[in-house]
């Protein structure tokens, strides 16, 4: 038994808890000792602190399991926070929100349960990585691609629930999502969408439900455990174009912007473009630091039968390089080809996962660098991205903080990314980065926006800035929260959202 007991719990009901799951699971899937409890820490707070630190992890390895592990805890009072693989460090990792929390690690449910090649989809259990998804559809013939964000360690459904991005057509994760099997606060099991009905063929093709869809409600939210999700997948085209163009200056980044919309609106261009300041890129797609910082790349990709992606180049070409100073270049591939791009950028965009950007050699502080990102969201307009990238740089410079940023464009929004490194074992250092996060949310709420997803410190603060309407918006998920979860045992503070007993009065 550890003293990290969650607030309001007894530790008497703590440890009867702790020996009802050692009694469902057997001995070896629950861990309580404090040292083995350090691997699921959030590794980017200070490495010394014990906010976010664990009571106790329970591993189940089918839903039956879990369905015990939250009737258990709802019978004692004991708060749960779930991950699938909890490596998402800049967002808090494996860590809960609320101290002294058992986390119910779902690593251990990592089947791929169908892969259908004619409809296109896969079937997953929350322990899937993208590594394990991408082999799975290779043993079924390689006719299908997965999207993937830039590290292929993490769970495709813990980033589909958090609206997590990749860099093919179907970059919009979220957006892949059908049917979902939950575990509700209750232990009871839902299936969503036309998998409300037993047997029903179209669990994973059809979308929507018939009467209310559910399937929004487990998207970063406390409201039950993600055990199965239907995820569609991209068809292997005949022919991959590995595109970039290069750039200097922000009036120019406002032209490129608007250019890739209008593109991306008519569907020339069908992946999400990624843009970076600060970087160069050569004849062979690599990208290098630009002397200076003040060259942009953007990247971006075609798709399709030969001749449709060498007319869509053309297209494209032309549109960029009547901006002046544009650059514009290209790599193309068979859909097959698994060895010709060569690159992180190029394998990205193909839907091979690789861990390339935790290379520590590529980090300040090596295999410890701590970074946090700062990940707000707004119109695809070239104007607005330019006065929102322009306001974030200099709040870095203010600081006195290297600006390392990212801009990820879709066709209506642009979700601009930057990141702090630091070293996590230096106090002073650690809190002063999350103190200047502090600084930027405020900063860009006074225009008017906010991030998508935040760290495990700043969910309510983020939370706060949604008051539309008296916080509308919180007040319905508190009235859900109270009527599926009662007890508040799934992870309380998720996404700012608390169960009734501790939730801070508010005027």
């Amino acid at each position: 038994m550890t003293s990290t007991v969650p607030q309001g719990v007894a530790p008497s009901a703590l440890a009867r808890a702790l020996d009802a799951f050692t009694a469902e699971l057997g001995a070896a899937a629950v861990i309580s000792d404090p040292a083995e409890l350090r691997q699921f820490r959030d590794p980017y707070t200070y490495s010394e602190s014990d906010e976010f630190d664990a009571v106790a992890a329970v591993m189940p390895t089918d839903v039956e399991q879990v369905q015990a592990i939250v009737r258990i805890a709802g019978e004692h009072g004991v708060p749960l926070w779930t991950f699938s693989q909890g490596r998402n460090n800049t967002y808090g990792g494996p860590a809960p929100r609320m101290r002294g929390s058992v986390l119910v690690n779902l690593r251990g449910m990592n089947r791929v349960l169908e892969v259908d090649t004619d409809l296109a989809y896969a079937v997953v259990e929350p322990g899937v990585r993208w590594f394990d998804l991408f082999d799975a559809l290779q043993a079924a013939g390689g006719d299908l691609w997965p999207s993937i964000p830039d590290l292929g360690w993490g769970s495709v459904v813990g980033n589909s629930l958090e609206y997590g991005i990749g860099y093919t057509p179907y970059g919009d994760h979220a957006r892949n999502v059908c049917g979902l099997e939950v575990v509700l606060p209750d232990g009871s099991l839902l299936r969503t969408g036309m998998g409300a009905m037993a047997g029903n063929a179209a669990f994973h093709t059809y979308p929507h439900s018939f009467g209310p869809s559910f399937d929004g409600l487990f998207h970063q939210s406390n409201l039950g455990i993600v055990t199965r999700m239907g995820w569609w997948v991209m068809r292997r085209p005949e022919a991959y174009a590995a595109c970039w163009a290069r750039f200097r200056g922000y009036d120019t980044l406002g032209e490129v912007v608007d250019v890739l919309r209008g593109l991306m609106l008519d569907r020339t261009v069908e992946n999400h473009p990624l843009f970076n300041r600060g970087v160069d890129v050569d004849e062979q797609g690599n990208f290098h630091l630009d002397p200076d910082g003040e060259g942009w790349s953007a990247r971006f990709a075609l798709y399709g039968r030969e001749s449709l992606v060498d007319a869509q180049y053309a297209i494209v070409q032309e549109a960029l390089q009547a901006v002046p100073g544009v650059e514009v270049a290209r790599r193309t591939f068979a859909g097959d080809d698994l060895t010709g791009p060569a690159n992180h950028d190029e394998r990205v965009q193909r839907g091979v996962p690789d861990m390339d950007l935790l290379d520590p050699r590529m980090l300040p502080y090596g295999e410890v660098t701590g970074h946090l990102d700062f990940s707000p969201i707004g119109p695809a307009k070239g104007e607005a991205v330019v006065r929102l990238e322009k306001l974030v740089r200099s709040v870095y410079a203010r600081q006195g903080r290297q600006y390392v940023n990212g801009l990820y464009l879709s066709p209506r929004s642009a979700l601009h990314i930057s990141t702090t490194f630091f070293d996590p074992r230096n106090e002073q250092q650690t809190a002063a980065v999350y103190a200047g996060y502090t600084e930027l949310l405020e900063e860009v709420a006074a225009i008017g926006y906010a991030p998508y997803r935040t760290n495990l410190q700043h969910m309510d603060q983020v939370a706060d800035r949604f008051g539309f309407a008296d916080h509308a918006q919180r007040r319905l998920a508190e009235r859900i929260k109270d009527a599926l979860d009662p007890a508040g045992i799934l992870a309380p503070g998720k996404s700012g959202v608390w169960p009734a007993h501790l939730r801070t009065p508010r005027s």
